[in-house]
C-alpha cells in the first residue's frame, strides 16, 4: 500500500511535468529551445530581482538595502514579494547569464508540485488513490489562472499551497488536528503575502462551507473546533510578522497607499462575455492587463461541475452548501467592492481577478464530488450538463461578439475586443467530446483513458492559445549581450571612484527582447548604483523628487534616468553615462561628480519642490546647495513665435538666441511626447519611445549668441514663455561643481553591505547632504556618535557636521524587521504552548 501512495504522488508531479515540457519544447521555449520569455514582468522586473537574489545567495552577501534600486532602497518589499520561494534556491546552480532558463525551470517544477499537492488533498478528502485523480490534478494544475498568469511565478507557490491549507481545515474538523492547517497557512504567507493574504479569506470561506457539510454546529465539539480554528489561524498570520511588518512597513512609502472610493462601489467587474473563459482561449497573453477572470477548468471539469447540480445523487443540501461556497468566490470577483477587499483593499494595476485561482480550485473539487456520486452513469445529467457547457460558451462568444457592435451603432467608436472564433468552435467540439466519453465512462472504465487524453490536450491548447500570443527573447543573444555588458560594466565600476552611480544610456542587452525594453532594472541587473527602477515598492516620494526634477516616470511603479541634466547627474553623483555602439561600449559622458554625500548650505532645510517647473527646481536646489543667489539656468531669448494650426494640433515656433554657453534645455508641462513632436531648426528631435509625459529635454550644446529654431509640434497651448528654455551656464556650474567635489565625503565602503562608511575634513560648521532618500532605517554615526538625520529636499537625507575631521557611518536597519522577528518567535512559542494546553483540555477530540 505504501509504494501505491509513492507512486501515487510521483504520477500526479511527473505527469503535469510532461505536460509543461511537452507545451515548452512545443513552443521552443528554454531549456528545450533558444525563446526565452523576456516579456511582460517576467522580463523586465522578475529576471533582474531573480538576479540579484543569485548573487547574493551565491556570494554570501545577503544585504536589505540596495543603491540599485532608483537612488537606493529597502529591498526588503522585493524580498517578501518576488522572491520568498523556496524554488528560488534552485537559482544556485545557475550563472546570471542563465537566470531566465532557471526561471523557466522553477516555473515547471512549481506546476508539477501543484499536482503533487491537489492529488493529496483528493487522497485526503475522497479517501482514495485512484488514478482518475490525475483528471482533476492537472485540470487544476493547468487551469486558467497557470495559463494566464505562469510567468507571474512568484504567484504559483500560493496554487501549491492552497490544497494544503484545505487538508489542514479537514483535518481540523475531521480530528481537530491543526498542525497541517497551521503550518500551510504560515508558509503560504511567508512565500507570497499577497495571495497568501487571498488564502487566508478562502480558509475562511472553506472552513463554513465544511462546517456545513459536516454538520458541525450540531456536533458537541463545536465550539473547540470553531475556537482552535480561529487561534490557529491567529498565530499563523502573526507568526509571518517577520516578513508582514516590515513588507507593510516599506509598502507605508509606495503609491498603493492611495484611496480611490470608486474602487469601492458595488458595481459590476463583468458580464455575459465572461463565460468565454471556460473554454479554450479564453484570453490570451495581449489581454493580459484586462481580462475576465481566468477560469478555465476543461471540458471535463466543466460539465462534472454542472452535473453536480442537475444530477439526482447529490443531496439538495449537498448542492446548497456547494452553491453557497461558489456563490461567496464569484461575487468577490463580480462586485468591485469584494474585488477589491481581496486584493488588499486595491484595485490591480493589469493582470486582474488573481483570486480566481480560488473559484477554480473549488470548481475543480465540485466536479469531483459529482464524479464520486457516479452523477457520470446518467445519461439525462450528462447531456443537460453538456448542453448547458455549450450554452454558456456560446453566450460568451455571442456577448464579445454583439457589444463592439452595439457601441459602435450608438456612435462611440469600434472598441478593441479580441476573440478567435477558431477556438470557439474548438471548445464546442470538445465539450461534445468530452459529454460522450463521460458517460461512457460510466459503462467502462477504461474510457477513463481517453478522458485523460482529453484533458491533457484541452490543457495543452489552453496554454498553447495564451503563450503563442506572446513574442520571446532569445536565451543566446541574452546570455551573449549579459557577458559582454558585465564584463565592461565591472571595469568601468573598477575605474569609478566608490560611491558613484552609472548610467547605462544604451544598452545591447536590448537584442535579447521581443519588445521595447526599457532597461529600468539594469541597475539591479547588473549590479551597479544607478537611477531607474520599475516595482510596485517604488518610493512615491523618491519618485517625486525625481520627477519634479525632470526625470521621466511614466506611471508610480517606474522612474527612468531620461529626462536628467548635467547638473542633475552631478547632484546624484552620476560619474559615467556609457553605451555600447558598432557592438563596442563608450564612455559618452565623465561627469566628474562628487560622491552620494557632500557639505552643503543651511538653505537646504528651507527648500521646497515646485510642481511642473524642472528646471527652476533644478537652479534653485543649486542654489540652496550653494547658498547663493546665482542664475545657474539662464533662459534663452525669444527673438520671435508662430502659431500654425495643424489638423488636430499646433505647431509652435520658437526663434531662440542662447544667453550663455553650455547645454540648451526644454521643458514645458504638462504634455504628452507620444502624440507631441520636437524638432531643432527642422530636424526631429529623436525621443525614446513611450514619454507619455514631462521630461527635460537636452536640445545640445551652444554658445552665448547662437541662433536657433525650436518647433513643438502638439495639442497641449503653450505660450510665449522664455522659462521653457533655459542653458546650463557651463562656467558657473562647472565652478561650483568644483567646489561641491572638493567637500565631498570620501567614500571607504563599497555600497553592497547596508553600510556606507566616509571621512571627510569640514573647515566650517555645515549640513551634509546625501542624495540618498530618506529613510527611517537609516542610522547615522559620527566619529562613533549617533547623531540625527532630517529630511531634505523633498526626500533626501543630511546630518549636521561641526568643523573637524570626521568619520561617517550610516548604517541601515530595515524598519520592522527586528519587532516583526520577536512577534514572530513569539507567536511560534504561543502556538507550541497551544499545542500542549489543547491535548490536554480536550483528548476527546485526537481520534
Amino acid at each position: 500500500m505504501r509504494k501505491h501512495n509513492v507512486l501515487y504522488y510521483l504520477m500526479a508531479f511527473f505527469i503535469n511535468l510532461i505536460i509543461i515540457s511537452g507545451i515548452f519544447y512545443y513552443v521552443g521555449l528554454v531549456p528545450f529551445g533558444d525563446g526565452n520569455f523576456l516579456t511582460s514582468d517576467l522580463g523586465t522586473q522578475y529576471i533582474a530581482f531573480l538576479t540579484e537574489l543569485r548573487r547574493q545567495l551565491v556570494t554570501g552577501n545577503i544585504h536589505l538595502y540596495l543603491f540599485s534600486q532608483s537612488l537606493g532602497d529597502n529591498f526588503f518589499p522585493i524580498i517578501s514579494y518576488y522572491l520568498l520561494s523556496p524554488f528560488n534556491l534552485l537559482l544556485v546552480l545557475f550563472t546570471s547569464s542563465t537566470v531566465p532558463i532557471a526561471a523557466d525551470v522553477i516555473i515547471m517544477l512549481k506546476i508539477s508540485a501543484m499536482g503533487l499537492t491537489m492529488a493529496y488533498f483528493l487522497a485526503k478528502y475522497f479517501k482514495n488513490t485512484r488514478y482518475s485523480n490525475y483528471l482533476f490534478t492537472v485540470a487544476y494544475s493547468f487551469c486558467g489562472f497557470v495559463a494566464s498568469y505562469f510567468y507571474d511565478l512568484m504567484w504559483l507557490d500560493a496554487l501549491i499551497m492552497l490544497p494544503l491549507v484545505a487538508c489542514g481545515l479537514l483535518k481540523l474538523i475531521d480530528h481537530n488536528k491543526v498542525v497541517l492547517y497551521y503550518i500551510s497557512l504560515f508558509l503560504a504567507i511567508v512565500f507570497n503575502y499577497y495571495l497568501g493574504y487571498m488564502l487566508c479569506i478562502f480558509s475562511v470561506c472553506f472552513f463554513i462551507y465544511l462546517a456545513l457539510e459536516k454538520n458541525l454546529l450540531k456536533q458537541k465539539n463545536r465550539f473547540v473546533i470553531i475556537r482552535n480554528f480561529i487561534i490557529s489561524s491567529v498565530l499563523a498570520g502573526m507568526s509571518a510578522a517577520f516578513v508582514l511588518i516590515p513588507t507593510f512597513s516599506g509598502m507605508m512609502k509606495t503609491a498603493k497607499t492611495s484611496f480611490d472610493i470608486f474602487n469601492y462601489l458595488p458595481s459590476a467587474r463583468f458580464g455575459f462575455e465572461a463565460f468565454t473563459q471556460l473554454g479554450i482561449g479564453g484570453n490570451t497573453f495581449a489581454q493580459r492587463l484586462h481580462h475576465g477572470p481566468s477560469v478555465f477548468m476543461t471540458s471535463t471539469a466543466l460539465i462534472l461541475l454542472l452535473g453536480y447540480f442537475f444530477s439526482k445523487r447529490v443531496t439538495k443540501q449537498d448542492k446548497e452548501h456547494a452553491f453557497f461556497l461558489i456563490g461567496v468566490l464569484l461575487l468577490s470577483m463580480f462586485v468591485t467592492t469584494f474585488n477589491t477587499v481581496w486584493h488588499m483593499f486595491q484595485n490591480p494595476a493589469g493582470f486582474p481577478f488573481r483570486n480566481s485561482f480560488i473559484f477554480s480550485f473549488i470548481c475543480i473539487f465540485i466536479a469531483h464530488k459529482a464524479f464520486s456520486a457516479g452523477v457520470f452513469k446518467d445519461a439525462n445529467t450528462v447531456i443537460s450538463a453538456s448542453c448547458t457547457a455549450g450554452i454558456l460558451i456560446c453566450i460568451g462568444y455571442l456577448t464579445e461578439w454583439m457589444i463592439p457592435k452595439l457601441i459602435q451603432q450608438m456612435g462611440f467608436g469600434t472598441p478593441y475586443n479580441e476573440y478567435n472564433i477558431y477556438y470557439f468552435a474548438l471548445t464546442l467540439l470538445c465539450i461534445t467530446i468530452t459529454g460522450i466519453f463521460i458517460y461512457l465512462y460510466g459503462r467502462n472504465k477504461y474510457f477513463g483513458i481517453v478522458l485523460m487524453l482529453m484533458v491533457i490536450f484541452e490543457v495543452g491548447a489552453n496554454f498553447v492559445s495564451v503563450i503563442d500570443t506572446a513574442g520571446f527573447g532569445s536565451q543566446s543573444i541574452y546570455q551573449k549581450q549579459y557577458k559582454l555588458e558585465s564584463e565592461v560594466l565591472t571595469d568601468v565600476k573598477k575605474e569609478s571612484e566608490i560611491g558613484h552611480r552609472i548610467i547605462v544610456s544604451k544598452s545591447g542587452l536590448n537584442k535579447a527582447f521581443p519588445e521595447q525594453y526599457n532597461n529600468y532594472n539594469d541597475p539591479i541587473l547588473f549590479n551597479i548604483n544607478g537611477l531607474s527602477l520599475y516595482s510596485s515598492t517604488l518610493s512615491q516620494d523618491t519618485l517625486e523628487t525625481m520627477n519634479k526634477l525632470g526625470y521621466f516616470s511614466r506611471n508610480v511603479r517606474r522612474i527612468s534616468y531620461i529626462g536628467g541634466t548635467s547638473l542633475t547627474n552631478t547632484l546624484f553623483g552620476v560619474d559615467y553615462d556609457i553605451g555600447q555602439w558598432n557592438h563596442s561600449y563608450e564612455v559618452e559622458a565623465d561627469y566628474n561628480s562628487p560622491s552620494l554625500g557632500f557639505l552643503a548650505s543651511p538653505d537646504i532645510y528651507d527648500f521646497q519642490m515646485m510642481s511642473n517647473r524642472a528646471l527652476d527646481n533644478q537652479n534653485r536646489l543649486w542654489q540652496a546647495i550653494n547658498g547663493d543667489n546665482k542664475q545657474y539656468f539662464k533662459n534663452a531669448k525669444i527673438d520671435d513665435w508662430t502659431k500654425t494650426k495643424l489638423g488636430k494640433k499646433n505647431l509652435y515656433e520658437y526663434k531662440l538666441t542662447t544667453t550663455a554657453n553650455g547645454e540648451l534645455y526644454l521643458y514645458t508641462a504638462p504634455i504628452n511626447y507620444v502624440r507631441s513632436k520636437v524638432y531643432i531648426n527642422g530636424k526631429k528631435v529623436k525621443m525614446p519611445s513611450l514619454i507619455n509625459s514631462s521630461i527635460v529635454i537636452d536640445l545640445g550644446d551652444y554658445d552665448a549668441g547662437e541662433k536657433l529654431s525650436v518647433g513643438i509640434k502638439t495639442r497641449k497651448p503653450l505660450e510665449y514663455d522664455p522659462g521653457y528654455f533655459k542653458t546650463l551656464d557651463s562656467a558657473e556650474f562647472n565652478q561650483s561643481k568644483n567646489t561641491i567635489r572638493q567637500n565631498s565625503l570620501n567614500i571607504t565602503s563599497r555600497l553592497n553591505h547596508d553600510t556606507v562608511r566616509g571621512k571627510i575634513n569640514v573647515k566650517k560648521a555645515s549640513p551634509m547632504l546625501f542624495t540618498i532618500p530618506y529613510d527611517k532605517g537609516w542610522k547615522a554615526f559620527d566619529n562613533g556618535k549617533e547623531v540625527k538625520t532630517y529630511k531634505v529636499v523633498n526626500n533626501l537625507t543630511a546630518i549636521d557636521l561641526d568643523k573637524g575631521y570626521h568619520k561617517i557611518i550610516l548604517k541601515y536597519e530595515v524598519p520592522g524587521l527586528k519587532i516583526g522577528w520577536i512577534i514572530s518567535i513569539i507567536s511560534v512559542v504561543l502556538f507550541g504552548v497551544f499545542l500542549i494546553v489543547k491535548r490536554k483540555i480536550d483528548p476527546k477530540e485526537e481520534s
